[in-house]
């Protein structure tokens, strides 16, 4: 199947590479304000250009998606009579941790995460809805006003009525309504004055490998808070003293925030022990979270078949329904009760991905293997569960140039868009020049900033 053409029309990616050949625009626009704002490492992994989402189009993608986010809310009272227990077994919740769901209040869904989407030419389409604060991207909010700033590009800018959003205003606003709300918690938690601190938290020994990129999220938050705010990086096991007493150092902190997945929760040392300390009862002395690892059971991808099941649709409007048709691919959850038939036949056209992992890992696209790789792939998921397989949504192409910043070529994009209890506040963009290629986290693509504008 051939990815869909873009439009040759005179729009924002269509003038900016004219703009680019005529020497109106520098051909390292992108890099050099990400040299200025991010440091060298994201200046040698920018894209050429910057990336364009048309406005208008947006708004009514987020309506849908909304819709989306809703009906995710409402599933563990569709499918599971409001038990935490019962939707932890179909959320593929890991087994170490499922006893201890039945003693944990299930919170309301909080939307705030980065959601993976392709358009493939006819709109956005839901990958993943990344309905968690450990997704990246929004620490790279400096890039957009810098390159709006940028003199050689104002014309442009003006021509084309170009805005930028702030993505880190997401994760502001979840932290605002945690505070407002104290999810999960008890009212008599601290409440702040003055300088906010915000202990960001990783699962235990996670720093050593990742503390180089959640340190700049911190950074950003602080520039960008509307008042005092100090962050700093600590690990689960850093919270309590031997005797389970809250850390000194955690008592005083305004807000924690867990940038650890249920997954990698399973893997702490003592996982019942960190569950019950980090799902605390009233009275206790740990400061509000965002969100409580219990909501991670929102963001497992088993949610997206999930919407799919017939008691679900059946108790949805006419209206909702076309919503979900719109925006989400077709989805179903694997188990040993699945007709992997179809799916066997269709390699080509879908996708198999763990429900709980994240930044690709496990996941098979079956138009990159063989019919043998490809029928192992579905009968190890079949065995073990917590897997789904989605429909192929295939890319629309996006122009640009080639390395050497002349011959134009196609690249395909995963774009990210940041969302909080505001709605959505922005846009960041990988690229690859292999169509339908599995993207996993930043390694293997190049970075643009993204501007909004009206469109025609």
């Amino acid at each position: 199947m051939s990815a869909p053409e873009r439009s040759a029309s005179q729009d924002p990616a269509t003038d900016y590479l004219r703009a680019v050949r005529d020497g109106e625009l520098p051909p390292d626009l992108p890099a050099s304000t990400a040299a200025r704002v991010l440091g060298p490492d994201i200046e040698a992994q920018s894209f050429h250009r910057v990336m364009f989402v048309d406005e208008r189009e947006l708004t009514s993608f987020y309506a849908d998606f909304t819709v989306l986010l809703d009906v995710v809310g409402r599933l563990p009272h569709l499918l599971a009579g409001g038990s935490t227990a019962a939707f932890g077994a179909l959320t593929d919740v890991p087994e170490v941790l499922r006893p201890l769901l039945a003693g944990t209040d299930l919170p309301a869904l909080v939307p705030y995460g980065r959601a993976d989407l392709i358009h493939d030419g006819t709109g956005f389409k839901v990958l993943e809805l990344g309905l968690s604060p450990a997704v990246g991207g929004a620490e790279r909010t400096a890039w957009l006003p810098a390159v709006m700033e940028e003199p050689a590009f104002r014309p442009f800018a003006e021509r084309h009525r170009l805005r930028h959003l702030d993505p880190i205003t997401a994760l502001l606003d979840l932290l605002r309504t945690v505070e407002t709300t104290h999810t999960g918690h008890h009212a008599e938690a601290p409440q702040p004055t003055g300088q906010a601190e915000v202990l960001m938290v990783e699962a235990t020994g996670a720093l050593a490998e990742w503390a180089g990129d959640w340190r700049p999220l911190g950074e950003c938050l602080e520039a960008y808070s509307d008042r005092p705010l100090r962050t700093r990086l600590a690990e689960v096991a850093d919270l309590h003293e031997p005797d389970g007493s809250v850390a000194d150092h955690v008592a005083g902190v305004t807000h924690l925030l867990r940038l650890f997945n249920l997954t990698e929760l399973a893997e702490e040392p003592d996982p019942v022990l960190a569950w019950q300390r980090l799902h605390p009862a009233p009275g206790s002395a740990m400061p509000p979270m965002a969100t409580s690892p219990v909501h991670d059971m929102y963001n497992s991808k088993a949610c997206l078949a999930l919407v799919w099941l017939p008691e679900v649709q059946d108790a949805l409007t006419d209206g909702e329904r076309a919503a979900l048709r719109r925006v989400l691919p077709e989805t179903t959850h694997v188990d040993a009760a699945t007709d992997l038939t179809g799916f066997v036949r269709d390699r080509a056209s879908t996708i198999l991905k763990p429900t709980t992992l994240a930044r690709g890992e496990g996941t098979v696209a079956g138009w990159t293997v063989d019919d043998g790789t490809w029928r192992a792939a579905l009968a190890s998921a079949a065995e073990n569960g917590r897997h789904i397989l989605q429909r192929r949504v295939v890319q629309r192409v996006e122009p640009g140039f080639d390395t050497d910043g002349v011959t134009e070529r196609d690249w395909y994009a995963v774009w990210g868009m940041h969302y909080g209890p505001g709605g959505f506040t922005g846009f960041s963009c990988r690229l690859t020049t292999v169509p339908g290629a599995v993207v996993r986290g930043i390694s293997n693509v190049l970075l643009a900033p993204v501007l909004l504008h009206p469109g025609a």
